[in-house]
């Protein structure tokens, strides 16, 4: 490309009619996290760092194909729908035969927001005879969260309207990605349709495409999309990283990923847990020895350091060193150098050093329990991990992902979850993280008589826990003065939290957005 870069390309191509829709990926070798956010600005839908593997370009180029023409078509449907629903306002049964036709779930609610129509295309999977004349937010199977969205869109104007994501599980397990877009009945404008549009093969082929930036890890939250973001900006640096987290939130699966992410990623990655050695074997193992350095030496032994060259090396539970082996790794640290057990002469190692730690270092540091110097060197970046509590919508991913692991156990196969086994694992706060997540899930899979898990092979711990919640109710609260002090009253004492203030007030929440419609209370306040 003469006299002119790719980012000055993909901006010529995003500007021109006839390209503008061409999905475009940049294959480079600016790693650099500032230049992939600069071409993801400029409309680039992915990027491929030098060197390229073919296979990969091929897969890569095949997947975004695909995403492309699925998007094409969700909007041909979107706008097919309204052309047809604009033609037919004076028409009730014409429009409901349009509605029923198309690969499109609608829902239509009354001006009150009482379900009054569902078509039989419906992703949603509703039964008709029990979801008409129900409230919407009753019915649909949205977290809270969610339904808050819709009810918010519901209350815009039309012209800053704006499809809402949505998630949904089946009875037998199968997870659904949603788009919602939200319209006015064109026959009546209190009343409004609901489109929800399926894009759960979209979402999956995106999942596949960035399983080459996260590795393993599972989860699409807030908490989750923020620590990616801090992982794409360390991972294919030379710095040390710290990880911090919780017991059991995955620290070496972000360290596994780290290394998959980075220029090392086809050296070795060697993980070793400070913890479970004592301190002389932790030097052998880390260091080496040679012959005869100690009772029981018979060979020359590589350690950690020399076996990682040129990939990672992973220190897990790092706050458990003692004071001298710390010294001696503060030692590698700077020099990029160890000594064998035994031997005199210093080896240069090239190894790029991860560490994780549950402890509190700073509170070490202060008891003299660990070296503040040391510390500065090994948290020059640092990723925290969010604990499961933080992440809690992410735990149905991770329930699909641990039964695809786990689903064949002792002749048995398990691969569905009930609804009411996923709102209990939901409703736990679990002190274990995802590993206990994990190991619930393989406790019920061993107990479960049936293909389905259900409430009742749960761990005991997480049934006692939901039972308790159940028995305490919370303090009943009074408020004063009429209707519009108490919808204020109730939104400040719930901190501006909508749901919260429906449940203080004893309402639904579509009661309570209608109440704040009608004596015109902003919900940002």
């Amino acid at each position: 490309m003469p006299k002119i870069d790719g980012f000055k390309v993909c901006q010529q191509l995003k500007s021109d009619p006839e390209t503008q829709d061409i999905p475009i990926i940049f294959i480079t070798g600016l790693t650099e996290t500032q230049e992939q956010v600069k071409g993801f600005e400029l409309g680039a839908v992915d990027y491929i760092a030098k060197p390229i593997q073919c296979e990969e370009v091929l897969a890569r180029v095949a997947s975004h194909i695909k995403i492309h023409q699925l998007q094409q078509q969700l909007q041909e449907r979107n706008h097919q729908l309204e052309v047809q629903a604009a033609k037919l306002v004076k028409n009730h049964h014409d429009l409901l035969s349009i509605l029923n036709q198309f690969q499109v779930g609608t829902l239509i609610t009354n001006a009150d927001g009482h379900i009054i129509f569902i078509s039989e295309s419906c992703v949603l999977s509703l039964n008709q005879n029990n979801a008409i004349s129900q409230q919407w937010e009753d019915v649909l199977p949205f977290d809270t969260n969610e339904k808050e969205q819709l009810q918010k869109m519901m209350m815009k104007p039309v012209a800053s309207l704006t499809p809402v994501s949505l998630t949904w599980q089946n009875q037998t397990g199968q997870h659904y990605w949603l788009k919602c877009n939200i319209r006015d009945d064109p026959r009546e404008p209190k009343q409004h349709i609901f489109y929800f549009y399926d894009q759960s093969e979209i979402y999956q082929l995106r999942q596949q495409l960035s399983q080459t930036h996260y590795g393993q890890m599972v989860g699409n939250s807030e908490a989750m999309l923020q620590m990616y973001d801090t992982f794409e900006q360390i991972a294919q640096g030379e710095w040390t990283v710290m990880i911090e987290g919780e017991t059991g939130v995955g620290k070496e699966l972000v360290a596994s990923g780290l290394h998959a992410a980075s220029t090392r990623q086809s050296g070795p990655f060697i993980a070793v847990n400070c913890g479970n050695l004592n301190e002389s074997l932790l030097a052998s193992e880390l260091f080496g020895h040679c012959k005869w350095a100690f009772t029981g030496a018979n060979t020359d032994h590589t350690g950690f350091f020399e076996a990682a060259a040129g990939g990672t090396l992973f220190l897990d539970e790092i706050g458990e060193l003692s004071l001298s082996m710390q010294t001696s790794l503060l030692r590698v640290l700077q020099e990029n150098e160890i000594i064998r057990l035994g031997e005199t002469k210093p080896r240069k190692v090239n190894v790029r050093i991860l560490t994780a730690t549950h402890k509190y270092l700073e509170k070490e540091i202060r008891e003299g329990q660990f070296r503040a110097d040391l510390f500065y060197r090994i948290r020059v970046a640092r990723i925290r991990v969010p604990p499961l509590r933080e992440r809690q919508e992410d735990i149905p991913l991770l329930v699909a992902a641990f039964l695809a692991e786990e689903r064949v156990s002792a002749g048995k196969v398990v691969n569905q979850i009930s609804m009411e086994a996923m709102q209990c694992l939901q409703a736990y706060h679990w002190p274990g993280n995802v590993r206990e997540l994990k190991h619930a899930i393989t406790h019920a899979i061993i107990h479960s008589r049936q293909a389905i898990i259900l409430p009742d092979v749960l761990p005991p711990e997480i049934l006692e826990s939901i039972n308790h919640k159940s028995k305490t109710k919370p303090p009943t609260i009074e408020f004063e003065g009429d209707e519009r002090t108490r919808l204020r009253q109730a939104l400040e004492k719930a901190n501006g939290n909508r749901t919260r203030a429906a449940q203080l007030l004893k309402m639904s929440r579509a009661t309570f957005y209608r109440r704040l419609k009608a004596y015109n209370i902003s919900l940002n306040k």
